[in-house]
């Protein structure tokens, strides 16, 4: 029944919808904010409407790119941002994160097998389509890692955060305390601080404006919806364009299959959590380690990575512990299999980016809608919010331009239904 509302409450109840962390929680901010009385239910099938109407819009959008002949591919639509290139950079940012999907075949005999593990837990995935100020440069603009890479208190957390450094139980975990040091934990109790540091040269160009694709369906679903939301802002005409991502491996397939024209990127920070392990776990005491990570940050930093990855050879036969030689080919291997996409004073010339914050951070606003341990989607229900949620945190404002349309196409007549 939510033709009997006008516009203007369909476009309050989507965006309590969307942006409460249920529609429950809607339900009741709609009666607190707006007076408006709307049941929980009511407000789902609302959402659930608007959010396959965006759909339905999201694939004719894939469809008209998919129908062009590649040379279109290529140039800009004529509706497309008249950008000034040469002093901007198109950039897309790839990542993963967790939502619980119902299992349909949960409970069946022939879905059970003896010993399986079942997870409710699947995998959502996002896209995140940046463009950056940013104009190339002769020389590398910041050749030395910055003094915030070197302290403790900025990089530490971060990295244990990242869930490879944690494996450090042989030498003592690393903690963050007040003191300024970081090291195995002390006697008494410590107080873990996040301390940023003093402000910096910028490590990435300035960012300009973020529009978000996202899905629970295929990474290659989302590299075409991703693709054509690129095209419709003109990205093809940038002379400078960068992929970025972490170290998965279907990142790279999409790379090489949808955006091989894209400078490849590994994100900087997970590069370095593993070298960050690495050396820590391969040294007697923490001061020796700290060094060591320095001395292999910074030659990371310059692009060197093929000198860490000899020093972790070296490393590997001259050591006899099982879990520092587990830590040890954990770094090596991940260094290895990224090493052509770690040039990173080659991605400061050309003015890159050179981590992918920016779609971490929009993992984190999706998840405030869709990720909960109370939280269980059916695959139906939770497309339409994954499309609307990413609508909603696009700078681009996709639904502003989507109401107006919506508008301009009602008639004002209800259709006609007949009983059966």
């Amino acid at each position: 029944m939510d033709g009997i509302y006008c516009p203007s409450v369909l476009r309050k109840i989507v965006q309590a919808g969307t942006k409460d962390t249920s529609y429950k929680g809607a339900s009741e901010t709609l009666a607190e904010q707006a007076e408006i009385e709307v049941s929980a239910k009511q407000c789902e099938r609302v959402v659930q409407r608007i959010g396959r109407e965006r759909l339905d819009e999201t694939a004719e959008s894939v469809a008209q790119w998919e129908a062009l002949p590649l040379p279109k591919r290529r140039e800009s639509p004529a509706n497309a941002p008249k950008n000034s290139w040469d002093a901007r950079v198109a950039v897309v940012e790839f990542d993963g994160g967790r939502v619980q999907l119902r299992d349909e075949t949960w409970g069946e005999k022939e879905a059970k097998v003896l010993g399986e593990k079942r997870s409710w837990w699947k995998e959502s995935k996002a896209a995140c389509l940046m463009t950056f100020f940013g104009r190339p440069s002769a020389e590398d603009p910041l050749p030395n890692l910055p003094e915030s890479l070197r302290n403790p208190l900025f990089a530490v957390p971060r990295f244990l955060a990242m869930g490879h450094s944690g494996r450090l139980d042989s030498h003592g975990q690393a903690r963050v305390e007040t003191t300024g040091t970081c090291g195995p934990a002390a006697d008494g109790p410590k107080t873990e601080v996040s301390v940023e540091p003093e402000e910096h040269a910028r490590w990435s160009p300035e960012p300009l404006v973020r529009s978000v694709a996202a899905t629970c369906r295929s990474y290659d679903h989302l590299a075409e919806i991703t693709l054509a939301a690129a095209w419709q802002r003109g990205f093809p005409a940038a002379d400078r364009k960068a992929f970025l991502g972490d170290g998965l491996q279907v990142n790279w397939r999409l790379h090489r299959e949808y955006f091989s024209d894209y400078e490849p990127i590994v994100d900087l920070m997970h590069a370095l959590s593993y070298v960050y392990a690495s050396a820590i776990a391969s040294s007697g005491q923490y001061e020796q380690g700290w060094r060591r990570y320095e001395d292999w940050a910074n030659a990371v930093w310059r692009g060197q990575v093929d000198a860490v990855i000899r020093d972790l050879r070296l490393l590997q036969a001259t050591t006899s512990d099982a879990a520092v030689l587990q830590e040890l080919d954990r770094g090596l291997t991940y260094l290895s299999n990224n090493a052509p996409r770690m040039q990173y004073a080659k991605y400061r010339r050309l003015g890159l980016p050179l981590t992918t914050s920016h779609i971490e951070s929009v993992q984190k606003q999706l998840n405030i809608r869709l990720k909960g341990t109370e939280k269980y989607w059916c695959a139906e229900g939770v497309e339409p919010v994954v499309q609307l949620r990413a609508d909603r945190i696009s700078e681009t404002k996709p639904l502003e331009s989507f109401w107006k349309r919506r508008a301009s196409s009602q008639t004002g007549f209800r259709k006609r239904r007949t009983s059966t």
